[in-house]
């Protein structure tokens, strides 16, 4: 018995309509409310320029929604988002810190999970189980020196040799290394990790604020060493910059830098949409274009040695920020405060 024609039909517009779920772009959905949103708020600790690339390229991909960005240090933008949230001011959709103080804000409920569609193509170990947050690049914590001062053969090979007494005021240090010291606590144990920070305040070291001004004076000669971030000193070093860097220390701490939505973001839809575009190719391309460690398995980078498969790599713990007064105050005593 064939099948009447209306019922024939039926089960074809069924078909279309299955179909058509399941082909339909997941991102549509939130692409539309993001629209009648109309707006997003980015709080970032990133470079200016580096915010500015990602907040223009989603804005070029979707000119329906306006972006502002808020830029600090990593310091004063936990700070201001602590203090905001105890005033009942939200104001950030989306915001990229390191994965310390991603930690120390999670603590406070101040983030709302979101597993985006392109965590896919982030390792594990990179991203929250529970999608709290999701890395986009690495800082990593690399030994540089001035080529002009110091020859590749003679620089030092590990941290332990900048003990030694050639490198006496030779060295160049962030006022604030505590994420540094924590890490290497984790890795080597805090009696090892302690004698390292004290061999290193009695070499008298140059201690500024700022890892980018303390790599720049490094280039000028004002210092032969430094610890530095090692994509900056291979952006240094493509401008012409006498810098680079040691590949062999044991080990090469490894931050990751993470983006999260904010529990009482104003603009959902958006912060969903903006933490999708910086994850996928498109958005970490971006970031890879200022020599950042990206993270992404299909995205190169643009200089090869600082990939972390090839390095002796110890990835900086989040569950740090639980206790990260109590490092703070064991560097600062230990310290050349």
């Amino acid at each position: 018995m064939k099948p009447r024609p209306y019922l024939r039909a039926v089960v074809i517009l069924i078909s279309l309509i299955l179909t058509a779920a399941v082909c339909a772009d997941p991102l549509e959905k939130i692409s539309e409310g993001a629209k009648k949103e109309g707006k997003l708020v980015f709080y970032a600790v990133l470079s200016a320029p580096e915010t500015r690339a990602l907040l223009d390229g989603f804005q070029h991909k979707y000119p329906a929604i306006q972006t502002e960005q808020f830029r600090l240090g990593a310091d004063k933008m936990r700070t201001k988002i602590l203090t905001e949230a105890k005033a009942g001011r939200h104001v950030f959709d989306v915001v990229s810190v390191n994965v310390i103080d991603s930690g120390a804000l999670l603590s406070q409920r101040l983030f709302a999970p979101y597993r985006a569609l392109a965590r896919e193509a982030i390792p594990d170990g990179l991203k929250d189980e529970e999608g709290y947050w999701t890395a986009i690049y690495v800082r990593q914590f690399v030994l540089a020196y001035n080529t002009k001062i110091i020859a590749p053969k003679q620089a030092p090979k590990d941290w332990w040799e900048l003990l030694e007494r050639r490198w006496s005021a030779q060295l160049g240090l962030d006022a604030e290394e505590t994420e540094w010291y924590a890490a290497l606590a984790n890795y080597w144990g805090k009696e090892k990790a302690q004698k390292l920070i004290k061999g290193l305040a009695a070499q008298k070291p140059s201690v500024r604020r700022g890892h980018s001004l303390i790599a720049e004076l490094m280039s000028a000669g004002e210092f032969p060493l430094s610890l530095a971030y090692g994509s900056r000193i291979e952006e240094m070093k493509a401008r012409g910059a006498p810098v680079d860097w040691v590949e062999t220390t044991d080990p090469i701490v490894t931050s990751p830098s993470v983006i999260s939505v904010s529990a009482r973001a104003p603009h959902p839809n958006a912060a969903h949409l903006f933490l999708e575009y910086v994850l996928s190719r498109e958005g970490q391309a971006l970031l890879a274009k200022s020599h950042r460690v990206t993270v992404r398995k299909d995205v190169p980078i643009l200089s090869p040695r600082l990939n972390v498969s090839r390095l002796k790599t110890f990835y900086v713990n989040p569950r740090i920020a639980d206790r990260y007064n109590e490092y703070q105050q064991e560097y600062h005593t230990i310290s050349w405060r």
